[in-house]
């Protein structure tokens, strides 16, 4: 198997800078992407004495090596850290463009650690990264914000992650949302970007998602699209949706 993994960006709102962390070789391939990936990079980090709300502890936001990519089930991406609800790892999935968006910007994931002094949504413009007040959004709800953001930056192809009140004011079980109803609902990991004051996340990109041999890749997503069109199972699915 091979394919092409992108760097994580590195964001600590404390001191406001940012640097790229490459991810190894060898987890590439032990570990693919999305939340094994994540557990592994997260492992030495999410120590039984870490405050789940604490600056210091990490909001990782990962996709894999073929979020993007147009085959099914590829609009996936995850977000971990460590749930304030249980003590424990905590990893949420959720769908929609947003995990698009960040690997057409040049990244693979987001890692979020520190705390800013005020209510901030962070701007990724391609590799260009800014720091934004939020303060007229704190207190809003996800739909208004995202489509506040979205005109303030200007690019109608932006996608937003954002808290809403329950994760501004910590309650434990807090969602993250984006694109007006999909929705990383487990763990509380909307309290954890609640707690770090960061509103939102709003992403564009301009790249071609990478993908190591594109005409292989579209006969394979061809046969896997067929299958599932003609698979029992998920016509019952489509149908009538999953059970929750």
């Amino acid at each position: 198997m091979q394919f092409i993994m992108q760097p994580i960006l590195k964001i600590n709102l404390t001191a406001r800078e940012t640097e790229e962390y490459t991810i190894p070789k060898k987890w590439e391939k032990d570990f693919l992407g999305g939340a094994s990936l994540a557990a592994r990079i997260l492992y030495d980090h999410l120590t039984p004495e870490l405050d789940a709300l604490s600056p210091e502890a990490p909001l990782l936001f990962l996709t894999g090596p073929m979020t993007g990519t147009s085959g099914p089930t590829t609009g996936r991406f995850v977000i971990c850290g460590k749930s304030p609800a249980t003590g424990l790892w905590a990893e949420s999935n959720i769908g929609g463009y947003w995990g698009t968006e960040l690997r057409k910007a040049g990244y693979d994931g987001l890692w979020i650690t520190g705390k800013a002094s005020a209510p901030v949504y962070l701007w990724l413009n391609g590799s260009r990264l800014e720091f934004r007040d939020a303060a007229h959004v704190w207190g809003q709800n996800t739909y208004t914000t995202q489509d506040r953001v979205k005109d303030e930056v200007g690019v109608k192809s932006t996608r937003v992650c954002v808290v809403g009140q329950a994760g501004e004011n910590g309650v434990l079980y807090a969602s993250i949302m984006c694109d007006h109803g999909r929705m990383a609902g487990r763990t509380g990991m909307g309290a954890v970007m609640g707690s770090k004051n960061l509103k939102a996340v709003a992403v564009h990109g301009e790249n071609d998602i990478p993908v190591f041999d594109l005409s292989k890749y579209k006969e394979l997503r061809s046969e896997s699209n067929r299958r599932l069109r003609d698979d029992n199972e998920a016509k019952v699915i489509r149908e009538l949706g999953t059970a929750g």
